[in-house]
């Protein structure tokens, strides 16, 4: 018979597997390209700089992505929004 302790650490354990599972899905977005090779930012729909693309294989711009890194940051804080919606990217978007 498993004890109050053993039953939290199992919840904490799967509570923390689903969060890096839909990081992970989040992380992996498919890239908005044309026929040519473009790649846009899939926040702006600004092209991204090829350069940019081959670094760090981009799917936002710089801007969007700085944007998007402060919110996260925001979010994540004691008071911040991801508390009530749970996902950075459904709440800034």
């Amino acid at each position: 018979m498993a004890d109050e302790a053993d039953i939290a650490s199992e919840v904490q354990e799967r509570e923390m597997a689903l969060r890096m599972a839909q990081r992970a899905s989040l992380q992996r977005e498919a890239p908005d390209e044309d026929d040519a090779g473009n790649r846009y930012c899939l926040n702006c729909g600004e092209i991204i700089p090829p350069a940019r693309v081959q670094a760090v294989q981009a799917v936002r711009c710089v801007y969007c992505s700085e944007k998007r890194e402060r919110f996260s940051r925001l979010a994540a804080r004691k008071g911040g929004g991801m508390r009530y919606f749970g996902s950075v990217q459904e709440s800034w978007e």
